[in-house]
């Protein structure tokens, strides 16, 4: 049995352990059967796993990313046989990888129309502006500041009927909101931002899952 079926199994097994119902077993297992045709004879690092996704995201329905994408996650550490990101996983599997929510549906066309009209409430303002200032500490361009802020709009407005304030909500309004930008460099650009803009979001939250985004 080759080391990538292996590592399907064992991560079959954490799942059917954690009383995942079939209907979602199965759905995983035709995912990742797909993803793992694209990681024989690839060396076990980050880029060749990025590079195998990155190939099946590239047809994904916009309304499965997220789901995709979270089984890509999980099953990371079994592919690489991180015996402690496995144990990381199954001590905080149930509490932070189950969201019930999704924003809703859109366009980037809407969102662009939603930002002409918006205002943004006292803590979103503060938000923003903590962010701004953070970049022009950095030193960036005026152009680069106005792209990233603009983005960063984007996010609040997807979160903007969140039920709560963790890094589990934050990553399903990143993952069903990067399909909307079709261009690669644009995903890139919106990804680098939606990392730096997390902790600015997260201030003042008792959340402990701030790791969960660096995955």
């Amino acid at each position: 049995m080759s080391v990538e079926n292996e590592a399907l199994n064992a991560y079959v097994s954490f799942l059917r352990g954690k009383g995942i119902a079939q209907s979602s077993l199965d759905a995983r297992i035709e995912f990742l059967t797909r993803l793992i045709s694209g990681l024989v004879a690839k060396p076990y690092d980050r880029n060749a796993y990025a590079g195998a996704l990155n190939m099946i995201m590239k047809k994904t329905r916009d309304q499965a990313w997220h789901f995709h994408m979270q089984v890509a996650r999980e099953f990371y550490p079994f592919w690489m046989q991180d015996i402690k990101a496995i144990a990381l996983l199954s001590e905080q599997y149930g509490t932070h990888n189950v969201v019930d929510w999704t924003p809703l549906p859109t366009t980037l066309k809407q969102i662009t129309y939603m930002l002409e009209t918006v205002i943004f409430d006292e803590t979103e303002s503060a938000q923003l502006e903590r962010y701004l200032h953070t970049m022009r500490q950095q030193g960036l361009p005026k152009g680069v500041i106005v792209v990233k802020l603009r983005l960063a709009k984007i996010m609040l407005l997807r979160l903007r009927e969140a039920p709560q304030k963790s890094g589990a909500i934050y990553r399903v309004a990143v993952d069903m909101t990067l399909p909307l930008f079709r261009l690669k460099n644009s995903r890139q650009l919106f990804l680098n931002v939606v990392r730096e803009f997390f902790e600015v979001w997260m201030a003042g939250s008792n959340d402990n899952t701030i790791q969960l985004l660096s995955a």
